[in-house]
C-alpha cells in the first residue's frame, strides 16, 4: 500500500500498520485498559450527522474561523502528539509543513521530539504548547519561561492525565523510552527494516522539551512511568489560577470533563480573568468542542 492509495483515515491507519513496527503502531493506535472509551468515542463521532443548508450560495466558500483570537483558514488545527519522530523521522516538522500550507495552527507536546524553538524559527503559524503540570514547580516555571522565549502564543494545560494510563498493548510489547522491548517486540522491528533504516540514519531521537530536566536515557521508562512519577496528582484550581497569572497570555485547559467539572471550569475562568486573559476549552463527553472566552 502506498501514500497515493490513501483516501481517508482508515487507509492511513492501514498504511501505518503496514510500515511501523507493531510496538510503535500499538502506541499510536492504542488506548488504556480494555480501550472501551476509545471505541465509544469512535462510535459517538460516527453517529454525528452533517446537516446541509441548501440554496445558500456557496460559489465562494470561506472555511476560516477565529480561535483564541487567531484567524485560521480552516476550522481545525493539528493537536499535540507525543513521540512523533518514532512514527516518521520528520516528526513534527512534517506536520508543521502541512499546517503552514493549510493556514491553521499546531500544538507541540511536552513529549514532542522537535523543539519549540525549531518550529518557531522555521514557521509563522500560531504555536500552541501542550503542558503537563509537574511536581517540581521549578521545572514548571523553567518550561513556561522557555515557551515564552520561543514565541509560543497559546499555553494548553492538560489536566486529565495526571497519572499514567494502563496501556495494555504497551505492556505486552515492552514499549518504553528508550526502546526496551520484549522478544516478540524485537521480532516485529526486525520485520520492518525500512523503519529501522530511516530511524538510525537520521538525527538522534530526543525529547528536547524535557531533556534538560528529565533523564530518560539512564534506563528505560514507559510513558506511563513518566506520568505517574513526575506529574503532580495534587494539582487544583489554585495551581491553574497561578499558572494563568504567570503566563499572562492566551491559556486553555485540555480535558475530557464531566458536566459538573465543565461548569467549574467556566466559573474558575471567570474569576481568573480579572488577573489574566484566560480561555477554557471543554471537550465534553459527547464529540463536540466548546470554546468559552472571558
Amino acid at each position: 500500500m502506498r501514500l497515493s492509495q490513501c483516501f481517508n483515515f482508515h487507509d492511513f491507519r492501514r498504511l501505518a500498520k503496514q510500515r511501523l513496527p507493531e510496538p510503535i503502531f500499538n502506541y499510536i493506535d492504542g488506548a488504556a485498559e480494555d480501550e472501551t472509551t476509545y471505541r465509544r468515542n469512535t462510535e459517538a463521532f460516527e453517529t454525528c450527522d452533517l446537516v446541509p443548508s441548501v440554496l445558500a450560495g456557496v460559489a465562494d466558500v470561506d472555511l476560516s474561523v477565529t480561535v483564541l483570537g487567531e484567524k485560521l483558514a480552516v476550522p481545525f488545527y493539528c493537536s499535540p502528539t507525543a513521540l512523533q519522530r518514532l512514527f516518521h523521522y520528520d516528526g513534527e516538522r512534517a506536520v508543521a509543513r502541512a499546517v503552514e500550507k493549510f493556514g491553521t495552527m499546531f500544538g507541540v507536546s511536552s513529549l514532542g521530539t522537535v523543539s519549540l524553538e525549531d518550529i518557531a524559527k522555521n514557521y509563522s503559524f500560531p504555536q500552541v504548547y501542550q503542558f503537563y503540570f509537574h511536581k517540581d514547580r521549578g521545572l514548571n516555571k523553567a518550561m513556561m519561561d522557555r515557551a515564552k522565549g520561543a514565541g509560543v502564543r497559546i499555553m494548553m494545560l492538560t489536566v486529565d492525565s495526571i497519572t499514567g494510563g494502563n496501556r495494555e498493548r504497551d505492556l505486552r510489547t515492552g514499549f518504553s523510552i528508550p526502546l526496551k522491548l520484549t522478544i516478540g517486540g524485537m521480532m516485529q522491528f526486525a520485520m520492518k527494516p525500512r523503519w529501522a533504516l530511516e530511524y538510525f540514519t537520521h538525527e538522534r531521537f530526543r525529547l528536547p522539551q524535557l531533556e534538560e530536566h528529565v533523564d530518560m536515557g539512564g534506563g528505560a521508562t514507559s510513558i506511563g512511568d513518566y506520568f505517574t512519577n513526575m506529574l503532580d496528582p495534587s494539582m487544583t484550581w489554585t495551581d491553574v489560577a497561578e499558572m494563568v497569572k504567570a503566563w499572562n497570555a492566551k491559556f486553555v485547559l485540555s480535558t475530557s470533563a464531566a458536566p459538573a467539572s465543565s461548569s467549574r471550569t467556566m466559573v474558575a475562568a471567570s474569576s481568573t480573568a480579572r488577573a489574566a486573559r484566560s480561555t477554557s476549552w471543554r471537550k465534553s463527553s459527547t464529540p463536540s468542542v466548546t470554546e468559552s472566552t472571558y
